[in-house]
């Protein structure tokens, strides 16, 4: 089963070349999930030759416009282009009436069913579940109510052992990989699950943490992940800057990973009053080494 995260937005508040507001699809199993949709995000998923109606769920980690202000124009778009699927939106409080207000003065009346779910609570909780992957929440410290995300794939099947592949026929290595004994005519166990199958591959990660200051208490909820995107909006000299606007260092990121014990860090949302992310890795791998930025057009497969 793949799991991939595409890069479709890095950047913060301020716009640059080449670096667009925050916007991230989440591939599990070929179903998508969109995280953030910062203004111009439908561009860059036209730009990337991904079919916009293949999302089916949305998840917004807070209301700074940098991070949702493509929402609008992206459901309109789907409406246009015939969707006939319900799509689910999450997000803090307030998104329902921006939304609802937005498609009520512009007398929108959509194709297909949209759910808003606006999400509160001071802990990790299951929010949403599918056949292919369950999505957590957890709250972030941004000035503002936001919310982090845990994208985790669905268990797979059973591995068979592969020297005894030719002792079973087709419905029984289905059973066998499902968790289920294959029985004889007399109810007496032919093949049993313990002897014929080995576990499934381990279950992955990813960790999406958004606009926040420097936050210890979201460590447990990402502990050991495979991969943690965070926010490194400024490097170490303007750490001031970081503090009064709410927002963490490369420093600052770096060694959240270490304390979580991540297998691998992605820093993005750079400030616009940098070029590259040059000095931004060199200041993070001091503290964590296997980091790696949030290219634009990038896709990062777990």
């Amino acid at each position: 089963m793949t799991f991939t995260i595409k890069i479709l937005g890095a950047g913060s508040a301020t716009p640059l070349k080449g670096r667009h507001h925050s916007a991230q699809l989440v591939s599990v199993n070929e179903h998508k999930y969109l995280i953030d949709c910062g203004e111009g995000t439908q561009y860059r998923l036209i730009e990337e030759k991904l079919n916009i109606n293949k999302i089916e769920v949305i998840f917004i980690s807070h209301l700074h416009g940098d991070h949702y202000y493509g929402l609008v124009g992206l459901i309109s778009t789907m409406s246009l282009l015939g969707r006939k699927n319900q799509i689910q939106v999450f997000g803090p409080a307030g998104l329902n009436d921006i939304i609802t207000l937005n498609f009520k003065i512009s007398n929108t009346v959509l194709a297909f069913d949209l759910f808003i779910h606006e999400l509160s609570g001071t802990d990790k909780q299951k929010i949403y579940e599918d056949n292919y992957a369950v999505f957590y929440s957890f709250p972030l410290n941004h000035g503002i109510q936001s919310f982090g995300y845990l994208a985790e794939e669905k268990p797979g099947l059973l591995k068979l052992v592969k020297n005894k592949i030719s002792d079973l026929e087709v419905e029984e290595m289905v059973m066998l990989k499902n968790g289920k004994d294959v029985l004889d005519d007399q109810g007496n166990i032919k093949f049993a699950v313990k002897s014929y199958t080995l576990p499934p591959e381990p279950v992955r990660q990813y960790a999406y943490c958004s606009d926040t200051i420097y936050e210890e208490s979201i460590l447990p909820y990402i502990q050991e992940v495979d991969l943690l995107y965070h926010e490194a909006t400024y490097l170490e000299e303007h750490k001031e800057k970081a503090i009064r606007n709410n927002h963490t260092t490369a420093i600052e990121a770096a060694l959240i990973a270490k304390k979580a014990n991540v297998k691998k860090l992605m820093i993005g949302h750079l400030s616009s009053r940098y070029e590259d992310y040059e000095a931004h890795l060199t200041e993070a791998k001091s503290v964590f080494f296997n980091t790696i930025p949030a290219i634009e057009g990038k896709s990062i497969t777990l």
